[in-house]
């Protein structure tokens, strides 16, 4: 089941532009004030790599202004390269002005709601993560066929490594076609042939985890 490219207006419109410098920027000023949750959520991400083996290739799907990133490659010293993919370009800049002494890092420019973007990537990788990213695919629809997509780049016993919100309302459309509950995580992680995926739930926000099988 691949991305599916059907009705665009089914999909949810974004709250902010990322394409906008000055939205982008001001998105950042606020994402560690009004969501200081996300602190906590990259310390679980990082405790996920450290226990990978040595010499550890990752993917982090959009990587922000690379805030996650950071936390990982400064308490992980098994990570050989990190991969930070966003389709905005005033978030890359922004990462690669934080990440500068970091050598392991590689920038792409990519929108993964395009049907070539994994193209823009190399080799498979042992780990890729995503938190607060998924849902940025704009209706949890597609979300199955870019899971498929992330497996197929993953190492055998690669980790995929998901963080997004859930469905508060159900009353409230967007959050309904945007989010997903813990059992449709589930099922897109089956979908995408990580049947041992396992969820926990940190500060209301839903870690999803599995392994590709070796």
């Amino acid at each position: 089941m691949p991305i599916q490219y059907d009705d665009p207006s089914l999909d949810v419109p974004p709250g902010v532009d990322f394409l906008d410098e000055a939205q982008t920027a001001a998105w950042v000023a606020a994402c560690e004030v009004d969501k200081p949750w996300r602190v906590p959520v990259r310390v679980r991400f990082a405790a996920l790599i450290a226990e990978l083996p040595s010499s550890a290739r990752i993917l982090e799907l959009g990587s922000g202004p690379g805030l996650l990133a950071e936390a990982i490659l400064e308490s992980c010293s098994n990570v050989e390269s990190y991969t930070l993919l966003d389709f905005s370009p005033h978030m890359l800049e922004l990462s690669q002005q934080r990440l500068s002494r970091f050598p392991m890092c590689r920038f792409v420019e990519a929108n993964f709601r395009r049907r070539d973007w994994h193209t823009l990537v190399s080799g498979k990788f042992t780990a890729i993560v995503a938190m607060q990213a998924v849902h940025e695919i704009r209706h949890k629809r597609h979300v199955p066929g870019l899971y498929r997509e992330l497996a197929a780049l993953l190492a055998p016993s690669g980790l995929l490594a998901v963080c997004d919100g859930i469905p508060r309302d159900p009353s409230v459309l967007w959050q309904v076609n945007l989010c997903m509950t813990a059992e449709e995580q589930l099922e897109a992680f089956a979908v995408a042939g990580l049947t041992d995926a396992r969820i926990e739930m940190v500060f209301e926000k839903l870690l999803v985890m599995a392994k590709r099988s070796g």
